[in-house]
């Protein structure tokens, strides 16, 4: 296994991985997680700038709206495809002045000189992509600098579980853990790598990080049917996710899982 370039995808994932409900809900998980660290809380202090690096970040959105807010921010990524996307969103929102996009791979961030030490590292929807996840972690540890701050995400194996047992796909599931590949027909977006929770949290324990923040993205929201979606508002199944994101067993069975941890 290889690590996945997004360049035939490009397109796709700026229609479907960040619009709608699903990006509202990814965004408000994330906003409510970092808060505290961007100073947008009311117990912290006044926010201040930081300098941040969005690594496997393809077309950066979240990334982007840190450099609104005032951050510096660099958006690495191994396809020229989506970082061109990117770029264009930069010329957009006329955030030049503060977002540099660099052609690199995540292993290679530590050694490159154009990356700053780091206060805030992003790593969403990466790991599950790559042919050594644990090893890549190693190397994101080692780009922050001392009480940097790293924000994983990263696709849940439990969920993906679930969902073929509840679609009664048993030999299916059977075929993905023996075979270890749980990836869709060749243009899915669903990983050939999914990872179990407990199993990235050793890695980030073992890489010197401490967990700060863990929350689920998508608890509930992929398990409702489409009707039952469009009968409520989005604002009330959003308020819901952020309520059941911190509580298992919801939180172990969210399509995504939310670490915040920090270099001490």
């Amino acid at each position: 296994m290889s690590d996945r370039n997004f360049d035939d995808l490009a397109q796709r994932f700026k229609k479907r991985i960040y619009g709608g409900l699903k990006g509202d809900i990814r965004l408000a998980v994330l906003n409510r997680d970092l808060a505290p660290l961007l100073g947008e809380s009311s117990s912290t202090d006044a926010a201040r700038e930081l300098s941040i690096v969005d690594a496997g970040g393809g077309q950066g959105q979240f990334a982007l709206d840190l450099a609104a807010r005032g951050h510096r921010v660099w958006i690495t990524d191994i396809s020229s495809e989506m970082l061109a996307l990117a770029q264009e969103q930069v010329v957009a929102r006329a955030l030049a002045a503060r977002v540099q996009t660099l052609q690199l791979p995540l292993q290679a961030l530590s050694s490159d000189e154009r990356i700053p030490d780091v206060e805030l590292l992003l790593c969403h929807a990466v790991l599950e992509w790559l042919a050594q996840p644990q090893q890549a972690l190693v190397h994101l540890a080692e780009c922050l600098k001392p009480g940097g701050y790293l924000s994983l995400t990263f696709y849940n194996r439990r969920a993906l579980e679930f969902r073929l047992l509840q679609r009664g796909s048993l030999r299916q599931l059977d075929r993905n853990r023996q075979s270890g590949d749980w990836g869709g027909h060749p243009g899915s977006l669903t990983p050939k790598n999914p990872l179990l929770p407990e199993m990235v949290m050793d890695w980030v324990e073992q890489a010197g990080l401490t967990l700060v923040a863990h929350s689920g993205i998508r608890c509930f929201h992929d398990f409702m049917t489409p009707e039952m979606r469009d009968k409520l508002p989005s604002a009330a199944i959003v308020e819901k996710e952020l309520l059941y994101s911190r509580i298992d067993p919801y939180r172990q069975l969210a399509r995504y899982v939310h670490l915040l941890c920090r270099r001490v």
